[in-house]
């Protein structure tokens, strides 16, 4: 259960950095990909 709970506390830490990058004008692919990946941990973490 701690892993789930930190995984999502990444995932808001990296919403909260794709924001940032959204009002700066940046490039978000990266982080994009990054919140894919942590929600798919979620996901399979959920499932176990």
């Amino acid at each position: 259960m701690t892993k789930l709970k930190e995984l999502e506390e990444e995932l808001v830490e990296l919403k909260l950095k794709k924001r940032d990058l959204l009002l700066a004008g940046k490039d978000t692919e990266k982080i994009d990909q990054m919140i894919k990946e942590v929600e798919k941990s979620i996901k399979e973490e959920k499932q176990a």
